[in-house]
């Protein structure tokens, strides 16, 4: 048997670990900032909790999902997104009594796709939800919190937001009916893809990355048009709020996103530097989906990013590691390290050792490591009871007795 991973799974270690915990430990810090109290559902729910409310049409339930059959002849899914099994854990748990609910969650999903740059067939993803309120305080709130945390994280990367709206349920079938209807009246000019979701699914269309369809989808319908006056004005609230708050956005009309359960407000934020997988994370209304799902009548929004295509973008290359590297030149002086190991330990320092009594190949891997400090301890070390600490950075280096290490590597002006 050759050993082998699954294709469109991948092992996360080495660099990839660091840029994965700096964003869930980004993620988590402004989650607590605004409130938000963290979730975990199981990695697979019943089948049934996402056909409907993701569309029975969509390519996700048609294509997507990893569905099977349990010993009970249960069918059973692998979860292909988070914001149903995070709003079926707020049902069946009773957290519903207390609105708003604000809750995020991280973790794997699973769908059958076309394995491409940053899109896995099991990948990581971060939910943001606001359950039980239809201000649009609500959108406003979700679109600046994703706006923190990428720009935390992504502070040299260009990233556009874009909006929409789709209005309520019956402006979108409305629409539907009328896009249908002009897609059937050029099918020609169409890709056969987006042909067979002119009567099933045309939204999808809107979103098709075919350039003949992207054409013929800008002289589409549109579904401004359609809206409401309470739609309208929900959208023009949101958009006066993001200009006061002096955050960039762009209308793009065309804006759908992948699931059937979206209304109103929908937003994406987008990078040109990821090919055709170019959106970075995405959401917004899901008015209704709360009742699909057997709750109260209840409004929500939510967000989710990839953490994988986040880690695209990430610069991670210059980064020098917080860990101190140490050198023992010689067995005899494992005394001494001792000590020091035992201090590092009480004071919360993050240490290395390659367990090799060789000063050149600890400097090599410290160098490869790309460490701030490395700690020498040799002859002189010993008789002198003190500890040689190399600076890797600067070339600055100072001997220090035990009790000075710490505010040595602590001193912020080095």
């Amino acid at each position: 048997m050759k050993l082998r991973s699954v294709r469109g799974t991948h092992d996360i270690f080495g660099k990839e670990i660091k840029k994965f915990n700096r964003i869930s430990n980004i993620v988590s810090k402004n989650a607590y900032l605004k409130d938000f109290k963290e979730i975990q559902t199981p990695i697979f729910e019943f089948s049934d909790l996402f056909k409907k409310p993701l569309g029975e049409l969509s390519d996700v339930v048609l294509k997507e999902m990893y569905s099977f059959k349990d010993r009970n002849n249960e069918f059973l899914t692998l979860r292909p997104e988070y914001t149903t099994p995070m709003i079926r854990a707020a049902i069946t748990n009773n957290l519903l009594n207390d609105l708003p609910l604000k809750i995020f969650g991280i973790g794997p999903m699973f769908r059958r796709e076309r394995p491409q740059k940053g899109r896995f067939r099991q990948f990581n993803q971060i939910n943001f939800e606001i359950l039980g309120t239809k201000d649009f305080l609500a959108d406003v709130e979700l679109i600046l919190l994703s706006n923190k945390i990428l720009k935390e994280l992504l502070p040299k990367s260009v990233i556009r937001l874009q909006i929409n709206s789709l209005g309520d349920k019956k402006n979108l079938i409305d629409f539907k009916k009328n896009l249908t209807k002009y897609f059937n009246n050029h099918k020609k000019k169409l890709s056969e893809e987006s042909i067979t979701k002119i009567d099933t699914n045309p939204l999808r269309i809107l979103d098709s990355k075919n350039e003949a369809d992207i054409e013929l989808s800008k002289s589409s319908p549109k579904i401004y048009e359609y809206l409401t006056n309470e739609a309208k004005k929900h959208y023009e609230d949101l958009k006066r709020a993001l200009n006061m708050l002096e955050i960039n956005f762009e209308e793009n009309p065309n804006l759908v996103r992948g699931l059937d359960y979206y209304c109103n407000t929908v937003f994406e934020y987008k990078s040109d530097n990821l090919g055709s997988q170019d959106t970075l994370l995405g959401g917004g209304r899901y008015d209704g989906l709360i009742k699909v799902l057997g709750g109260p009548d209840l409004p929500g929004i939510g967000w989710a990013a990839g953490i994988e295509r986040l880690a695209l973008l990430m610069d991670a290359e210059n980064e020098t590691s917080s860990s101190v590297h140490i050198a023992v030149t010689d067995e005899k002086f494992n005394n001494h390290f001792l000590n020091l190991q035992k201090y590092l330990l009480e004071n919360k320092i993050s240490y290395y050792w390659n367990y090799k009594y060789n000063l050149k190949k600890s400097f090599t891997k410290a160098n490869t490591s790309q460490a701030s400090y490395i700690i020498i301890i040799g002859e002189n070390e010993l008789n002198g009871n003190f500890f040689t600490i190399k600076n890797l950075i600067n070339g600055e280096q100072k001997e220090l007795k035990l009790n000075q290490i710490f505010n040595h590597l602590n001193d912020k002006s080095r």
